[in-house]
Formats: structure tokens, sequence, C-alpha cells
């Protein structure tokens, strides 16, 4: 063991999806990684990160397991008696968190913007997943929406800002009876080491409509927009992928006036730039109100968008 104990002096990595085990998605996108629930998490750029919001931790402790993970070749159950966890906690669903660092910091609320590091594995130890793969500083995770199975939104409720955790997550909050492809059988619990390095706040915040800018765009060359084509996953408290254009991989188009899109995002699309990525969350009385929408979208409920502008003409 003292091999990946020397490894994990030098280790220096990040953490998204949700996401990112797609390897379809991933050819077809050179800095798209596609989460196991199919939610779509593009490269973040420290640069959109206020500097005073980052955490000054920017790498995971030096003698944690995760730092002993970085090569996803390593078998977590090769490696558990290196494990040190300072307390521990057991949900009523099943779900355990044990802490490998705890700190002062505050825990977040639903509807903000985490940023995560994290490696997800199988009961076996075999890694599937982590930040590292996609190539993300961080993944960016906002809380209570189904981002990543329910799982991850009910451990991140529990934890703290500067917090690494080891989170198993039992098949009811994972991905159950179905799993997830030939990635994660039928009835497999995860588990998910994660560390929670800071919280985000939104790019805007008014009128109903929380915006973080996860990337720039540039403006269009046209005095008015007609047209805006982009990619959308939308997901509430209750639903994951309420909407997802990625999983036909057949994006939509808005055009200024059309009214099938709710008031919120109209506005947001009514001002888009080339290449933007963003997360919303649309308050309800700008997303689909009291009559929700089908039996996708509750009445009275908030939805989280995930977009990514492609065209605007």
């Amino acid at each position: 063991m003292t091999g990946y104990l020397k490894i994990a002096l030098t280790f220096l990595i990040t953490v998204v999806l949700l996401n990112a085990c797609d390897v379809a998605e991933r050819k077809n996108t050179e800095d798209t990684s596609v989460s196991p629930n199919g939610n779509i998490d593009n490269s973040v750029s420290n640069e959109n990160i206020p500097s005073k919001q980052r955490s000054k931790d920017t790498n995971f402790v030096d003698t944690t397991i995760v730092s002993m993970i970085k090569d996803t070749n390593v078998n977590i159950k090769e490696i558990s008696n290196e494990f040190s966890f300072v307390d521990h906690v057991k949900t009523k669903n099943g779900m355990t968190i044990d802490w490998i660092k705890k700190s002062d910091g505050r825990r977040p609320n639903k509807g903000e913007l985490l940023m995560l590091e994290y490696r997800l594995s199988l009961p076996d130890g075999k890694i599937i997943d982590g930040n590292n793969k996609m190539k993300m500083p961080y993944l960016p995770f906002v809380l209570g929406y189904n981002m990543q199975n329910k799982g991850w939104d009910e451990a991140l409720t529990l934890m703290a800002v500067g917090d690494l955790a080891q989170v198993k997550i039992p098949p009811n909050l994972a991905y159950g009876k179905k799993g997830l492809g030939s990635l994660i059988p039928p009835n497999s619990e995860n588990w998910l080491f994660v560390k929670l390095h800071g919280i985000v706040s939104p790019s805007t915040d008014t009128l109903g409509i929380k915006v973080w800018e996860l990337r720039s765009g540039k403006p269009a060359k046209v005095e008015k927009i007609s047209k805006v084509k982009f990619h959308m996953i939308a997901s509430t408290e209750s639903k994951a992928n309420v909407f997802n254009t990625y999983t036909s991989n057949f994006p939509v188009t808005y055009t200024p006036g059309q009214r099938n899109y709710p008031k919120g995002l109209r506005k947001v699309l009514n001002n888009a730039k080339i290449g933007q990525h963003l997360f919303i969350i649309l308050d309800s009385e700008v997303a689909f109100g009291p009559e929700g929408y089908l039996d996708l979208v509750r009445p009275n409920e908030q939805v989280f968008y995930n977009l990514k502008i492609l065209e605007v003409d």
C-alpha cells in the first residue's frame, strides 16, 4: 500500500452529472460528458467562478483515499484498510455517509450550485466514473433537482463545504432494479467518494429567474435575434429528465415570441449568446405555474434547466 500512498502525495484533481460515462456522447462532443442519468456536464473554467467563492483548498487532502485513487485502475477494496473515517451517519433510507474529512463550513441549500470533486465505484471496488474522466476541475451540481440519482441530493444536504466523504448509496436511491446498461448492474449499491469544494452564487438572480453562466458566449452578429438553437435538459425536485434533447441528439429551436416555452426561459433565450452554457432555475410563476405540465412538472414546481446554446441568428 505504500506505493499508493506515495502516489497520493503528488495528486491534483477535480470534480458533474453527473454525470459521466456515456462513451457515445463523448465521441460526439469534444468538451462534453454525459452523466449516468443522461445529463450533460460541460467543462467549467475557474475563470467564471469568482475568486472569493473558490475553495482555498483546490486539491484533495494529500493523505485521503481519493488522492490514492487518482489511477482509476486501483480497486477500492484492495486499499480499503487505508480508509480513515472521522464521523458516520446512516439515513432512514439506508444510505451511509462516512466522513474522511469534516469541516466547519456551512451546509448547502436546495437550489445552490455546488462545486464537487468525486469518484464513483461499485461494491466490487471498481472505479467507474469521476470528474477526472471528464478532465474537469470541478463538477458543477445544482442541489435538489435530480442532476444525478437521488442518493447524491440526499447525501450532499448532510455535508458541508470542505467535507470529504464516502457515501454508500443503496439501489433504491441509485439505479434500482434496472441498473444502468452495462455500467451499473441491477440492484447495485453505488459508492461515491465526494468532496464539496464550494458554493457559487448565481450570475443573476431576479424576477424568479436564477442563472449561472458556466461558459460565456459570443454575441450574435445580428441586430435582432430571430432564432436560437440549443440543447436542453430540464428536471424538477420530483422528476429527473423532464426534457432531454441529448438523448435523441436533436437540439431544439426557439423563435422570439414563441409561447410553447415558459416565460422565464423565453426571457433567457431572448438574450442568448453563441456557445453559452447556462444553469437556470425558474420559480413556478415563470415556469409552468399552478397548472404544471402534463404529468412531468407538478403544479407550482420550480424547474431546473441545463442549456447549451449552439446557434444564434
